[in-house]
Order: structure tokens, then sequence, then C-alpha cells
């Protein structure tokens, strides 16, 4: 009986964080299509509850895992991934020094370590991420069916001694907005500010 009622509880989903109206969700999702790459910026908010404050104060390690991807849906097929990248944002505190030393690592190399005395700055690093570059497959078609989609993983929780993610909802945007395109040079006004007028022909009368 015992061992019954186990099962039928681990077999049950566990209850989604992020759906509570106060969990940790993506928000800001901005993505700009230039043709032959994806600039993507996310926020995630309100993942800092008093857990992870405590874990940081006592000099423990935190990361959050953000996943970020572009995929194809397919009618009545699975879906098709055409791009992806990983970037994990870390912080750890100094307990002698109070300084917090933070890591950004995309698809598994460190590309920004900084240190901060302020938590703020530590939040802000750890649930922001910037201008990250996508590079895209030629000829991908933009339409409903291609989307850019972000979540984040928080942390390692445990239910029944089992570990489980703790990690936001997906977030999508369709990649049917049109390509960029450049900005037109600006022409720069001749030294004496005024318009230049058009020059006298060579040719008199001849």
């Amino acid at each position: 009986m015992g061992m019954g009622l186990l099962i039928a509880l681990l077999a049950a989903p566990t209850p989604a964080y992020a759906a509570r109206p106060d969990g940790p969700r993506v928000r800001l999702l901005e993505v700009h299509d230039k043709g032959y790459e994806l600039t993507v910026s996310f926020r995630v908010e309100n993942a800092f509850d008093e857990r992870i404050t405590s874990k940081l104060e006592a000099g423990l390690e935190i990361s959050f895992r953000h996943q970020v991807g572009v995929r194809r849906r397919r009618t009545w097929w699975f879906e098709r991934n055409l791009a992806q990248k990983k970037v994990v944002t870390m912080a750890m505190r100094d307990t002698l020094t109070g300084l917090y030393t933070l890591n950004r690592i995309v698809n598994g190399g460190i590309v920004e370590t900084q240190t901060t005395s302020e938590i703020a700055e530590v939040r802000d690093f750890l649930s922001q991420v910037n201008d990250l570059t996508i590079p895209l497959p030629a000829g991908l078609p933009r339409d409903r069916r291609t989307e850019v989609r972000v979540r984040a993983v928080l942390e390692t929780r445990f239910f029944l001694f089992f570990p489980y993610a703790y990690d936001t909802d997906w977030v999508t945007r369709p990649l049917a907005s049109p390509v960029e395109q450049p900005a037109a040079p600006v022409q720069k006004p001749p030294a004496d500010g005024k318009p230049g007028a058009p020059s006298a022909g060579g040719g008199g009368a001849g």
C-alpha cells in the first residue's frame, strides 16, 4: 500500500512553481532579426526568494541556466530545432571580503567575469541576458511556425528526496517580422555648412 502511494506520488506531475502569480518568469523578451543572425534579450523576474538570497549570503554558489533556441514547428511531425544557446549566469559571495564574483558562461565558455559588493547588481547579472547572438541557417522561412523560445532553470530542488528542476515556463516569439534593414548612410554637409551647388559644366559654346 505504501509503495503504491509512493509510485502514484512520483508519477503525478510536480506543480510548476512558475505557474504561481508571483513565481519566476521570463519577461521583456526582445528579438531582432538581422537576416543571418538574431540578437535576443530578456529578463527573469521574481526569481529571488528568501531561499536563494540566504544561500548567496552564506557563500554558496547560485547559478541560473538560460536556454534560448530557434525551432520550426511542422505539421504532423516533430518540431525541428534550428539553433540554440545556453547561458549560465553564476554568483558567489566571499564571506571574508563581502564581494560577489560574477561569471557569465555561453555554451561552456566564460565570456564575462566581474566583482561587486552590491546585491542589486548581482540580481541584475543573474537575471538579465542582453544581445545574445544566435546564428541562423540560410533561407530560414519567416512565418509563425518559426519561433524563438526562452526559459530559465534557476536551481535544483527536491521532491520526496528526488531532485527536480525549478524553472520558468517557456516563452515564445514567432519569427514572422520583416528582416531588419541597415540604416541608410547619412550624407555629411560640406565643411562651410552650405548645401553643395552643382558644379559648373566644363563645356562651353563650341
